[in-house]
C-alpha cells in the first residue's frame, strides 16, 4: 500500500496523488490525476495496487537529466506502425526513464525521416507528444519544481545532446 500523498505512476494517466483509500463497496484507492489546470479524482481497485508504481526520487531525476546525453533510444521495430505505436504505450505506460526514453527514441525518428526527405509517421508525433509530457510531469514531481522548470531543463539536456536545435 501507498502512504498517503504518496505520487505514483497510473498506467493511463500519468502522475497521480494517493488521497486516501475506501472500503465500501469494494476495497479502493482514491487518486488525483492533474491533468494542464484541472483536477480528477480517480477511484483505482486496490486489487490492481500491482500496475501502479512510485514516482522517481529526486537523485534519479536529477541522474536522468545529468546523462540524457548516454540514454540509449529503444531499438524496436515492427513492419506494422499500429503494433511498434502501442508497444510504445505501453512503455509510456511505466514511467520515467522509459517515458523519456520514449520521447528520445521519437525525436530521432522524425529527425532521420526528414533527413532522407520522408515524412515521418503520425504516430511518431503523438508518441513523442505523450511521453513529452508524462516525462515533464514525473521529473517536476521528483524535483520538486514547476512543470516549466522541469522542462527547461530536459529541453537544456536535449540541446547538449545535440538532438534538438538551440532556439
Amino acid at each position: 500500500m501507498f502512504d498517503i500523498g504518496t505520487h505514483v505512476i497510473h498506467p493511463g494517466q500519468g502522475v497521480c496523488t494517493v488521497m486516501g483509500y475506501e472500503d465500501a463497496p469494494s476495497p479502493m484507492i482514491i487518486l488525483e490525476a492533474r491533468s494542464g489546470h484541472a483536477k480528477t479524482r480517480l477511484l483505482y481497485p486496490v486489487s490492481q495496487l500491482d500496475r501502479l508504481h512510485a514516482c522517481i526520487g529526486k537523485e534519479q531525476a536529477e541522474a536522468l537529466i545529468a546523462d540524457y546525453a548516454s540514454l540509449e533510444c529503444d531499438p524496436y521495430t515492427e513492419r506494422n506502425s499500429s503494433l511498434e505505436e502501442s508497444y510504445f504505450k505501453q512503455q509510456i505506460k511505466l514511467g520515467a526513464p522509459e517515458t523519456l526514453r520514449v520521447a528520445k527514441t521519437m525525436r530521432r525518428r522524425i529527425r532521420d525521416a526528414e533527413a532522407h526527405a520522408k515524412k515521418p509517421s503520425s504516430y511518431y508525433t503523438r508518441i513523442l507528444k505523450e511521453a513529452r509530457r508524462r516525462s515533464i510531469e514525473e521529473l517536476a514531481v521528483a524535483l520538486d519544481v514547476s512543470e516549466e522548470d522541469a522542462d527547461g531543463r530536459l529541453h537544456a539536456a536535449a540541446v547538449e545532446a545535440g538532438e534538438i536545435p538551440e532556439n
